[in-house]
């Protein structure tokens, strides 16, 4: 392939600023929860007020004000943070995967820079006793040390290959590791590590979090054997506090104050606090432990005496002001967001957990939660037209609204099953399915629902519905089925799948098992295999039109297809929740809604790098100059090119790094413009001058 360009110089000026963004946030940017609503894994407080929270696709937020007000700051999308330490406001290093990186800024988390890459899959903790000294722990028995404030590390031997997972020290020599059936001291700064005399019960036994409290105080959280190990005498002797739990928690990590106080945080989103150095907990009242709900919590961290905090899921931060007996949330998604329709650019609604039902009229800007009038887990949301809307649930829930989603009412159907599947052709005609393979029709808008007959077993589960006319409609879900008579029939056709869509009645696509997406052209009698590039499973796909579309999954995966799916390509990661449904308003903007009250949108159409099967590049083509230049907020960019074929248009910064890639696709002969914003940037930017090249 032989590329043409010309390098086009254009000054750009810039006085509105961003802040920590990155790639993946000028793709899809967080609706709900704010800042982000990603997992919190690590906690680092200085003071009461400044501290940070870290966690996946490299977030970090930071507090100044204990908690009210949080600021992202980006490390890099690439790691999930899983340690973190802020010896002072500005001093601090996160630590996780990718290679087992290690970074540290020196300006309160508004740069980040690389200074250990272990090459182990993770570096899980990192402590900094003093302002010089550090250490850092992870995969593979891996022990780090610092003397220069972090700027570069040496490697300690301990001994041991197993995995650690947690780093605390009281001074620059007297600290303690824990890690896979294993707790290490050392009392000179790491030179030599000391294996403790730990007697597990279980082959499977994991020390997640250690505490050093002082000389004579160590704490070991042994997950698997649910017990806390602990010493009071300085290691020369220990003993197992058996911890009650329930069910099938797990305990996550431990952080105490004082010999005595301390408060534990567990998978299930359980708090609790010990007054007498482990020997009993309790459970914090103000916490339900409900794992759809609340989901992990990670890390702990007592400030003092009175304030303590704890993360987890959801971008969650949870804050006490009285030592742990009541939390209340600062930042983060609790309910999950099962599904979202719009019915027009403005106007929009997502339903999740436990009966929420939010509504925007500014296209996202704010969402408001109305009042369902029912707790349970609401699985569809549509509307007929812009005022009458439904929503089905467990349990056999529908509601219906009749003033644009302002008022809900129970249309009390009494039906049992969990209805996972909604459609109506109009105000009147619907359609809802679910377990028990159930199906359900109504003429009437909702007062009264006909079972239809499914012809298979009582053990499939019905889910998502599309009706490709008045009588033409699919179900997928365990089974997937047709109808050609408005549902007085339905066929059980081959496959099943967790979605559907059809853009016209030939054309449909499903999503089947194992990250496959499959289409057909005969109306649903036939299917063909497309490969999604992603290996688990799909949760939802929305078709703009034949060719353009996309599909949501677990672990945040976004990708998108430009050519019938032909070709589907990964879209930048911005979270690692589960992503349950998306719906596309036009071309460019689109919402996702997902688990722990993720809610995310594009206004440019996802932004992916598609690398074109084309060997042509246009031979000629124009660079105008921008309009407004200076510009504040944003400023338009004009080109021309003579013929189709590949077109890249990129912003330098004056060092000639990368700013931002803003177009990377072919595109037909013409002219077209495109809008740049400090939003749009793939790092933070400062007022200056920048260069664009146009290939």
């Amino acid at each position: 392939m032989i590329n043409f360009f010309k390098l086009f110089s254009l000054t750009l000026l810039l006085s509105i600023l961003t802040s920590g963004n990155s790639s993946a946030q000028s793709v899809w940017q967080w609706q709900s929860p704010q800042p982000t609503g990603n997992f919190m894994r690590a906690l680092s407080f200085v003071n009461e007020n400044t501290g940070y929270a870290a966690g996946d696709v490299g977030n970090v937020l930071k507090t100044t004000n204990g908690g009210l007000n949080w600021e992202l700051k980006l490390v890099d999308q690439n790691i999930q943070i899983l340690g973190m330490f802020f010896y002072d406001s500005e001093l601090g290093f996160v630590t996780g995967t990718d290679n087992g990186k290690v970074y540290r800024t020196s300006d309160g988390g508004n740069s980040w820079s690389v200074v250990l890459t272990a090459g182990v899959l993770a570096i899980w903790d990192v402590d900094f006793p003093t302002r010089h000294t550090g250490y850092a722990v992870g995969l593979n028995g891996r022990i780090y040390k610092s003397t220069d404030s972090g700027l570069n590390w040496t490697q300690q031997s301990g001994g041991t290959n197993t995995f650690l997972f947690s780093v605390d020290f009281i001074d620059s020599l007297n600290g303690a590791i824990g890690g896979g059936r294993i707790l290490l001291k050392t009392t000179n700064g790491g030179l030599n590590w000391v294996a403790q005399n730990l007697v597990f019960s279980w082959p499977f036994a994991q020390v997640f979090s250690v505490n050093y409290i002082d000389s004579n105080h160590i704490y070991g959280l042994v997950s698997a054997e649910d017990s806390l190990y602990k010493t009071t005498n300085g290691g020369q002797s220990w003993f197992g506090q058996f911890i009650p739990r329930v069910g099938s928690d797990i305990f996550r990590t431990i952080s105490f104050i004082n010999p005595n106080t301390g408060i534990m945080a567990t998978d299930y989103g359980k708090i609790r606090r010990t007054t007498n150095a482990g020997v009993s907990w309790i459970n914090d009242s103000t916490f339900q432990p409900n794992y759809e709900q609340i989901g992990v919590l990670y890390r702990t961290e007592f400030v003092t005496s009175s304030t303590a905090y704890v993360s987890g899921s959801g971008g969650r931060v949870i804050k006490s002001t009285n030592g742990g007996q009541n939390w209340f949330t600062t930042t983060g998604g609790r309910y999950n967001y099962n599904s979202n329709f719009f019915v027009n650019q403005n106007t929009g609604f997502t339903a999740g957990n436990d009966g929420k039902i939010l509504k925007t009229t500014n296209a996202g800007l704010n969402w408001i939660e109305k009042q369902s009038n029912t707790i349970q887990n609401l699985n569809e949301v549509t509307f007929a037209d812009e005022n009458t809307g439904y929503v089905c649930g467990d349990t056999g829930t529908v509601l219906k609204t009749t003033d644009g989603g302002e008022n809900w009412v129970n249309l009390n159907t009494l039906l049992f099953s969990n209805l996972a599947g909604l459609f109506f052709n109009n105000s009147l005609t619907g359609y809802i399915s679910g377990s028990q393979s159930k199906i359900y029709k109504t003429d009437n808008g909702g007062l009264n629902w006909t079972e239809q007959i499914s012809g298979v077993s009582l053990q499939a589960t019905l889910g998502p519905i599309f009706f490709t006319s008045n009588d033409t409609g699919f179900i997928a879900g365990t089974e997937f089925l047709k109808t050609t008579n408005g549902g007085n029939s339905w066929i059980d056709l081959d496959g099943g799948g967790f979605d559907l869509t059809f853009p016209n009645a030939n054309t449909g696509y499903r999503l089947a098992g194992g990250g496959l997406i499959q289409k057909s052209t005969n109306g649903g009698m036939n299917w063909i295999n497309q490969n999604s590039n992603i290996p688990s499973n799909l949760q939802s796909i929305f078709m703009l039109d034949d060719n353009n579309g996309y599909v949501v999954a677990i672990e945040g995966a976004i990708t998108k297809t430009t050519d019938g799916g032909n070709n589907w390509i990964l879209q930048p990661t911005i979270t690692n929740n589960t992503l349950k449904d998306v719906f596309f308003t036009d071309a460019n903007t689109g919402y996702i809604s997902g688990d722990f009250g993720t809610l995310i949108k594009t206004t440019n159409g996802g932004l992916v790098f598609i690398s074109s099967n084309s060997e042509t590049t246009p031979e000629d083509f124009a660079l105008y100059q921008n309009y407004p230049n200076p510009f504040n907020s944003s400023t338009v960019i004009r080109y021309e090119i003579d013929r189709p074929g590949n077109v890249e248009l990129k912003l330098y910064d004056i060092t000639g790094k990368l700013v931002s890639t803003l177009v990377d696709e072919d595109q037909e002969r013409g002219n077209y413009s495109v809008l740049f914003s400090p939003e749009n940037s793939e790092m933070q930017l400062q007022s200056g001058f920048f260069f664009m090249r146009f290939a």
